[in-house]
């Protein structure tokens, strides 16, 4: 799997700027920031898209103008511009599993509940990376989820979420592997600061 595509999953529009839900849009234009890489709006995929050089090697970064829930119907359009396939791709969203600012690499699986997640597989299948970025669980497990994706986040929580070295990440991605990827990001107790690739 050589990664020449990221994906960054959110909602369009200013009301979802910084909501937990638009995580991995936030962690995508940290990435482009490290970088150098500055998005526009792309017409031909109706998303946003950056061209950034990790390691030497061209990778786009996108994420689509649209809703979440129709996350695969804005992949789709971006894979056709770019002439990519899914098994190329390295997708970016938020996960509640994972505590705020924990990052998690993985390939294959079910959605865990993620409606874009959800919305890619049935479109594409499962053969795509993902970086699952911590979110936090609901702080009351009487609210409603919904509520608590598309709420807000505190200046604390997207400070924890940015302190993610998502740049670091897809460098060991592109570079190195899924596998490898896994191994220096997904240990218990794993720094998330920089690694020397």
């Amino acid at each position: 799997m050589s990664i020449k595509l990221v994906l960054g999953l959110g909602n369009s529009g200013a009301a979802y700027v910084d909501t937990r839900h638009n995580a991995g849009v936030i962690l995508l234009k940290k990435a482009a920031d490290c970088y150098g890489a500055s998005f526009a709006y792309n017409k031909y995929c109706a998303a946003y898209t950056a061209c950034a050089k990790i390691a030497g090697r061209p990778v786009l970064l996108a994420f689509a103008d649209g809703f979440m829930n129709e996350s695969g119907v804005g992949l789709g359009k971006i894979l056709k511009f770019a002439k990519l396939s899914i098994s190329e791709t390295a997708v970016i969203h938020d996960d509640i599993n994972l505590d705020i600012g924990r990052l998690k690499i993985s390939c294959g699986g079910s959605s865990g509940g993620h409606n874009g997640v959800a919305d890619i597989i049935s479109r594409f299948g499962g053969g795509f990376a993902r970086l699952r970025a911590g979110i936090g669980a609901k702080p009351d497990k009487r609210m409603d989820l919904a509520d608590y994706v598309l709420g807000r986040m505190a200046e604390s929580e997207r400070a924890k979420l940015l302190e993610i070295d998502v740049a670091g990440c897809l460098e060991t991605l592109v570079v190195k592997g899924v596998s490898e990827a896994q191994n220096v990001y997904n240990r218990a107790g794993a720094s998330q600061t920089k690694k020397e690739i």
